[in-house]
């Protein structure tokens, strides 16, 4: 049987746009990423000055804005002072009572017993007085009550010199160290506070965007800068429902990155359990119905910008 010349040509146009149609079955779409670091303002108090600018480079530990910080310093120094105050009173405790108030002590006690002798004698006098006829009730019942209260006089200021003679108690310097213990809570607190007013880099990153300008107030908890992790670059790709058995941690893919010439090596370092349509920019005839897997894929390079293109794909032998 002989075939026309027409027709082969039409065979191999058709055998051919059969083949430009077909996809590679092993590639894998995602793009380049880093890691997202939000940092956050813990007051409200509004923002003073930004020592970084979007695109910066900085090391952990630096400086990325500050919180104006005069009310803070105001509550530290009244913290500082009452702290300072139940230190002298724990010392004055431990000491115990100065010598000039217990002789003051003793003097008062001495004077209120020659009080309490002058209205006992005057008390006897208005008795017998009473006795004889020549006063009435009412002048002995104040001359009793004189006796009375001049009594009661001595008998507190003898507690006071047996206070001061026998020192402090336990349960008194127990109560004072325990003050003083809770107010140096406070100071630490206070100390603490005035510190995280002031927003470091955790890490050694890159500045994605400050949120705020300065004269801004953030709400406690909000936002106000994001870094994106200078050590570490990965890939996150969209693993096909067909391909992720076979897509596990530590399993290596090859990679190439758009305006980047060749492959690069990548390990699987994370698979998501959970499906979710493909994505929008992935989006093929072929793939409109597919599930697939969010993955995390570690790159040894850290030098490429975030948000590149980049498509993966198995080893042929990984296919076998």
């Amino acid at each position: 049987m002989k075939v026309s010349t027409p027709l082969l040509a039409s065979l191999a146009l058709a055998l051919g746009l059969a083949g430009c149609g077909q996809r590679d079955e092993r590639v894998m779409v995602g793009t380049l990423e880093r890691d997202r670091i939000e940092l956050s303002a813990e007051s409200n108090e509004p923002i003073a000055r930004i020592m970084v600018s979007d695109g910066e480079t900085v090391q952990a530990g630096q400086p990325v804005l500050e919180q104006d910080d005069a009310r803070q310093r105001a509550r530290l120094a009244q913290t500082q002072a009452q702290r300072d105050q139940a230190t002298a009173r724990l010392a004055e405790l431990r000491r115990g009572p100065r010598q000039e108030a217990i002789r003051e002590a003793q003097a008062r006690l001495e004077a209120s017993q020659a009080v309490t002798v002058n209205a006992r004698e005057t008390l006897a006098r208005a008795r017998d007085i009473f006795e004889r006829g020549l006063s009435n009730q009412a002048e002995l019942d104040d001359a009793d009550a004189a006796w009375k209260a001049a009594r009661a006089r001595e008998q507190a200021d003898h507690e006071v010199l047996a206070s001061l003679l026998h020192g402090t108690t336990v349960e008194e310097l127990q109560q004072a160290e325990a003050a003083l213990e809770a107010l140096q809570a406070q100071v630490r607190q206070a100390e603490i506070d005035l510190q995280r007013l002031q927003v470091r880099a955790p890490m050694d990153g890159v500045v994605d965007r400050v949120l705020y300008e300065p004269g801004e107030r953030p709400a406690p908890g909000a936002t106000v800068a994001v870094l994106l992790d200078q050590a570490r670059m990965y890939a996150r790709i969209y693993v096909p429902e067909h391909l992720r058995a076979r897509i596990t941690p530590g399993a290596r893919l090859e990679l190439r990155i758009d305006h980047r010439d060749g492959w690069f090596d990548g390990h699987v370092r994370w698979v998501s359990s959970d499906a979710t349509f493909t994505p929008y920019f992935a989006l093929t005839e072929h793939d409109r119905s597919r599930l697939s897997y969010l993955a995390e894929v570690d790159l040894a390079a850290t030098d490429l910008p975030t948000g590149l293109p980049v498509e993966a794909r198995l080893p042929i032998e990984a296919m076998d």
